[in-house]
């Protein structure tokens, strides 16, 4: 009896496509050049918190769909210059820019702040009040905040190595274009 689905001979089996992806590790070369905006919103509100946390160190690993060095499209850092010199690490983009994960962030509270909108002067006050002893994580403990984003931007010249541990240096002017960097 035939086979139902096409020719009765043999078929050829579907071999999977190799896969060009590979991943990069993007380090901060210069410490404190690092920087974690976290949102929270108001549940029942139009309250809008923003806390900024300065890191002396930062690593990520990115992918590329291409198996080549990223391209990224870099970007400017809320509330600083005007410089498009830096990366958003959880919001990367670039043509062959395809994931990234946080692998460590370490020594926060080098500097910071919070802003707080939305609110009224004494509910400012008593948040500032409150995030001071008990630090911003536990806004989220009552149900009335929650975190609804976090970027984390780096700048500066960054150390980026491939699977192989071939490493480049490379740094952004003000206008996103990227060469090496060399130390002076």
């Amino acid at each position: 009896m035939p086979w139902p689905f096409g020719p009765d001979e043999a078929t050829e089996t579907a071999q999977p496509k190799e896969s060009k992806s590979k991943w990069w590790t993007v380090k901060t070369y210069h410490k404190k050049s690092c920087e974690q905006h976290e949102h929270f919103v108001q549940n029942n509100g139009n309250g809008r918190i923003l806390v900024t946390d300065g890191f002396r160190w930062c690593e990520y690993s990115v992918e590329t769909t291409d198996g080549e060095f990223p391209q990224f499209e870099f970007t400017t850092v809320p509330g600083g210059n005007t410089a498009k010199d830096s990366l958003n690490m959880n919001s990367l983009s670039g043509p062959n820019i395809g994931d990234s994960e946080l692998i460590e962030m370490s020594d926060g509270g080098c500097w910071g702040d919070v802003e707080i909108t939305g609110v009224s002067e004494e509910q400012e006050v008593e948040l500032m009040e409150f995030i001071d002893e008990n630090g911003a994580w536990s806004l989220e403990d009552d149900d009335e905040w929650y975190l609804n984003d976090t970027d984390v931007y780096v700048w500066g010249p960054l150390e980026i190595t491939d699977e192989d541990g071939n490493s480049r240096i490379i740094i952004a002017d003000e206008d996103g274009n990227v060469s090496d960097f060399e130390d002076e």
